[in-house]
């Protein structure tokens, strides 16, 4: 992955020429705000769209911290809330009005410089003395809190409001889909309403015209409900089969009608008391995965929209078939004994960050990873984002055979915001995603719920020790390559041992073929004569 000497981007203001096609189908943003496309359109998205200029960082500067602090704030606020919103419109706009996902890359690399900036004006308001920036948790997020240093300062109008925007998001996502549920539990219990009413009921009274044979029923096509048979040994609210096969009118008709009601109540409580699938399972594999890009990144930060690539290492490994025999078998880790096993083609790559973003560090990333954002500056480390090389050679790679990453929909949402091509390709079914996370929560009996892990403990440094990758005296490394290699080799120690056992994969619930998360062509609509993709 190469450095590019001349950074051209003049691609942030021709992303805006799709303003019209995003605009068509994508009225309001993800607070259910109305968009202004023709004030995206004004943000000069290469040179930036702060308020601020360099000069407003220094401390003593003639210009209003608060001021300048309060206005990038509602920018940030105002974009971030469209760029939330963009990923499912693109995914779900199955006429493909929207023809690429240039914009939002364009609008989240705008973002990420105007991020900078307001971290540095909090920075001179603390040099001023101001006030004073303490992070605290707040549910989902950890945000910058600040606190007035003396009398007169009013820091209220520039707080981060992140944690209430996507706390509220969060909020409002378990709202719908509690009242999805509500309306799919109404129109079952209609239905079964409707068939009492259609059949015979205490209040409507039974159906003269059927016989009395309560057996009668069978096949027709109330006889099962939500595929259940309305008779059944599990429901005392009716008669076991016995007493029906020893007396076939062992009920009369509205005593019948009571007993089908209850039956279907009781179905119905029944499957909404059952456990919602898990929706990290779309990311298992399945019994016939081979061959795996095996990709870890690290970044200065949670959000994509906000922080930069700093590491990315990737490295394959074969699930099945022999290791290739040309590959060379001395690549070197971080840590002395990682041995290479079964893994090949290893690579490690550093990137950099704004001369802002490294002016202003980030001591927690250095105690994590030991990489220090401060000194990732120049021609030696590229910046991702700008790294047009660098990305199509990891998009050829990651649409070349399924990925595999720990929790990745945290690589996923980078790929989508930093690498050109990636969405679409995405889109298009051309992107496999293997998850090692679901594997250890629902495949690994090791991962015991416990305080602070309600669901078991599933990081991956816990899931690696447990399937032999990892040492149980040392720690995962926070380096790429590193944490790449260890979760490929948890993940084969895994499969094979779930092949040997019948389990996972090769159990009753396990996935035929490559298994993972992608884009598939299941159906299709057709509409003004042109048959379009259904998104799945």
């Amino acid at each position: 992955m190469g450095n590019n000497s001349r950074i051209d981007r003049s691609w942030l203001t021709s992303a805006k020429e799709s303003i019209g096609q995003w605009s068509y189908i994508m009225l309001k943003d993800a607070d259910n705000n109305d968009i202004d496309w023709d004030w995206v359109r004004s943000l000069d998205l290469e040179h930036g769209i702060g308020v601020a200029t360099p000069a407003d960082y220094e401390s003593g500067a003639e210009s209003n911290v608060h001021d300048l602090l309060k206005a990038d704030l509602q920018i940030r606020d105002r974009l971030e809330a469209i760029i939330a919103k963009m990923s499912m419109v693109f995914m779900r706009d199955f006429d493909r009005h929207i023809k690429t996902y240039e914009l939002p890359r364009a609008l989240a690399y705008a973002n990420r410089r105007l991020n900078d900036q307001i971290v540095l004006l909090r920075d001179r308001g603390v040099a001023e003395g101001l006030w004073t920036v303490t992070d605290e948790e707040r549910q989902r997020v950890t945000v910058p809190v600040l606190t007035a240093a003396r009398d007169g300062v009013v820091v209220d109008d520039i707080q981060d409001h992140t944690a209430e925007i996507i706390n509220a998001r969060a909020e409002q996502r378990k709202a719908d889909r509690a009242a999805r549920e509500a309306q799919r539990h109404h129109r079952q219990m209609a239905l079964f309403n409707a068939d009492e009413v259609k059949y015979g009921s205490v209040e409507a009274g039974p159906d003269e015209s059927a016989p009395a044979d309560s057996s009668s029923d069978a096949g027709s096509p109330d006889y099962l409900i939500e595929g259940q048979p309305v008779i059944n040994d599990d429901n005392p609210a009716v008669p076991d089969t016995q007493q029906i096969a020893v007396d076939e009118t062992a009920v009369s008709e509205p005593t019948f009608a009571r007993f089908r009601h209850a039956a279907a109540e009781h179905v119905a409580s029944r499957q909404n008391a059952e456990s919602k699938e898990y929706w990290r399972a779309v990311f298992l594999p399945g019994r016939d995965v081979d061959k795996v890009m095996g990709i870890d990144l690290e970044t200065n930060g949670t959000e994509p929209y906000r922080t930069y690539i700093i590491d990315v290492g990737f490295e394959y490994m074969n699930m099945k078939s022999p290791r290739p025999a040309d590959a060379p078998s001395d690549y070197t880790y971080d840590k002395d004994y990682y041995q290479g096993g079964d893994a090949y083609d290893q690579h490690r790559f550093s990137f950099g960050v704004t001369p802002e973003a490294a002016r202003h560090g980030n001591p927690f990333i250095i105690q994590l990873t030991g990489i220090d954002v401060s000194q990732r500056v120049g021609d030696e480390y590229p910046l991702f984002d700008e790294d047009t090389e660098a990305q199509a050679d990891l998009l050829k790679r990651l649409t070349s055979q399924p990925f595999v990453a720990h929790m990745a929909t945290f690589e996923h949402s980078f790929f989508m915001l930093n690498v050109a091509g990636y969405a679409e390709a995405y889109r298009n079914g051309h992107v496999t995603i293997i998850d090692t996370l679901p594997m250890s929560r629902l495949w690994d009996e090791g991962s015991i719920p416990c305080e602070g892990h309600p669901d078991g403990d599933n990081t991956l440094d816990a899931y690696a020790k447990r399937q032999g990758a990892l040492r149980e005296d040392d720690n995962e490394r926070h380096l790429g390559l590193e944490d790449t290699h260890i979760m490929l080799l948890a993940m084969k120690h895994h499969l094979t041992q779930l092949k040997a056992e019948a389990r996972g994969p090769w159990g009753p619930d396990g996935k035929p073929g490559v298994g993972g998360k992608r884009i598939t062509k299941k159906r299709h609509f057709v509409r003004h004569e042109r048959r379009t993709p259904i998104y799945d």
